[in-house]
């Protein structure tokens, strides 16, 4: 990823390597076009697939402090996991929460919307691990037009990136 912040993309023909915030790493596919949002007042990386597929990328990262006590960050991580998932909110589904890689989270979560006049699909995805005494989580939307939700590309698309973001390493 490049722009104004601190993140990077290297390509290697296989794909590229994103790098945002000095949070998180992982692999997309070449053509993905990247570019850097504003959201209330916090910068967000997006990422625009390639065509046929439709749909945004959009990621934020975050450092916690711990809680006091021992398991400080590990109860942050939970905390973040069990509220990104919104438990109480009625347009979520599919939640999971589970363990991810040998010290952290992983958090899903599928969202319908109403904005502007149409309904949209959010597919989420959180993961976090404990990172020099912090709780360190990667926040990932995948904001997908409902007409398109479904379709073949589509569902690729998806797939794709629940791969990537799995694999994906926490700084």
């Amino acid at each position: 990823m490049t722009g104004g912040q601190d993140g990077q993309s290297i390509s290697d023909g296989a794909g590229h390597s994103v790098e945002w915030e000095g949070v998180v790493r992982f692999r997309l596919p070449d053509g993905w076009r990247p570019e850097v949002e504003e959201h209330e007042g916090h910068a967000v990386a997006a990422f625009h697939p390639p065509a046929p597929a439709g749909g945004v990328l959009r990621l934020v990262t975050d450092r916690v402090a711990p809680k006091d006590g021992p398991d400080g960050a590990v109860a942050v991580l939970r905390e973040m996991a069990l509220r990104f998932v919104r438990p109480d909110d009625p347009r979520a589904s599919d939640r999971i929460v589970e363990p991810w890689g040998d010290d952290g989270v992983l958090a899903q979560a599928v969202m319908m919307t109403e904005e502007d006049g149409g309904t949209d699909a959010h597919y989420l995805w959180l993961v976090g691990a404990e990172r020099d005494g912090k709780a360190a989580a990667a926040m990932f939307s995948y904001r997908l037009p409902m007409v398109m939700d479904g379709d073949e590309s589509c569902a690729g698309t998806l797939a794709l990136l629940d791969g990537a973001i799995r694999a994906a390493e926490i700084l």
